[in-house]
């Protein structure tokens, strides 16, 4: 199966600009519209991200805090 990337303007498929077309027989599969379940995923990531309070340092420091070792010397 070859997939091919194009606009749908309600009464015919263009490709996308440099998608190249195959020389063969084709059948257009039209996809189901994205259910509301399908986005949850995305919303419970970023509900849990919202739920946790910022980092106290910037990722940078405790990036460069790890590496140098100062947490063996706290």
């Amino acid at each position: 199966m070859l997939t091919i990337r194009g606009v749908y303007d309600g009464k015919t498929i263009r490709p996308l600009p440099g998608e190249p077309l195959p020389e063969v027989e084709v059948r257009i599969v039209f996809c189901e519209p994205v259910s509301t379940t399908d986005a949850s995923p995305m919303e419970t990531l970023f509900r849990i991200r919202d739920s946790h309070p910022p980092l106290p340092h910037p990722v940078r420091d405790l990036i460069d805090y790890e590496r140098i070792g100062l947490w063996r010397h706290a």
